[in-house]
């Protein structure tokens, strides 16, 4: 699929066939980082995991803003037929609220998996002010230096194989895009009012072992937005669709089906 934004062709990679379910991946990180999920989910789905502006299939510069990463998720919402499921990992997760503050009627489920709904407060703002200047002076391998054991389990930094491909994802980021995801979450608002207001089918996962955004949050977002659920991605940490693929795809497939085939229960 292709989509028109901002005078260039964007490609966005997709698999399968079905309604369309669009994973927005998170910080520091491209569409690759949904690869485990996104094959299982396509047996049932149309499975879209777009780059967002700045990094791999999409050139157009981003703009260091939520909303405008909210701004290309619309644009590709409007090439795909409702009914749409949508699943926001960490800053993908922001993106994604700021999309559905828009009342967007095309999204009839939505997946928020290790995020939080709150702003960066003053201790936040700072560590993203650190991280821009590490990233100016030791590029993105600096960043995934210090971002890698944050992200991972315990037991998951010890899996060679998924720290490799990790890395390998961090360090094809441009110092530049780096920077527009760390300034875009540091001056993002505070979604937390907005959360009750959210109408649709809603699930909250996180890992039971993460450090960046803990279960407590994960569950008190999902008992904000009525008739959520929550759930727990057992031995992972922040980072749970790469960790655990397969327990992340089993949720939210169980999750889209309910909410976008019409004969799932049957």
């Amino acid at each position: 699929m292709r989509v028109d934004w901002k005078g260039q062709l964007v490609q966005i990679r997709e698999l399968g066939q079905g309604p369309a379910v669009v994973l927005v991946h998170g910080y520091p990180l491209d569409g690759a980082m949904w690869s485990g999920v996104a094959r299982t989910l396509s047996g049932r789905f149309r499975v879209l995991k777009p780059d967002l502006p700045g990094r791999g299939e999409n050139p157009a510069p981003p703009d260091g803003t939520i909303d405008g990463y909210a701004d290309f998720l619309q644009a590709i919402l409007a090439e795909v037929p409702p009914p749409a499921g949508l699943a926001g990992f960490s800053m993908g997760g922001y993106v994604s609220l700021a999309l559905m503050k828009r009342g967007t009627a095309g999204v009839r489920a939505l997946a928020l998996v290790d995020t939080r709904a709150g702003a960066d407060d003053e201790a936040g703002r700072a560590a993203r002010e650190t991280a821009i200047a590490t990233v100016r002076s030791g590029g993105a391998a600096a960043i995934a230096d210090g971002m890698i054991p944050r992200l991972l389990a315990p037991a998951s930094a010890q899996n060679a194989s998924l720290v490799e491909r990790l890395r390998r994802i961090i360090v094809r980021q441009k110092p530049e895009t780096i920077e527009s995801d760390l300034t875009a979450m540091r001056d993002r608002p505070d979604s937390t009012a907005f959360l009750p207001r959210i109408g649709v089918p809603s699930i909250v996962l996180a890992g039971d072992q993460d450090v960046i955004t803990p279960p407590a949050e994960g569950q008190a977002m999902a008992a904000a937005i009525p008739g959520a659920r929550f759930a727990a991605i057992p031995a992972s940490g922040h980072l749970t669709p790469m960790e655990r693929p397969g327990s992340v795809a089993a949720a939210l497939g169980d999750f889209f089906a309910a909410a976008l085939l019409p004969n799932a229960a049957q």
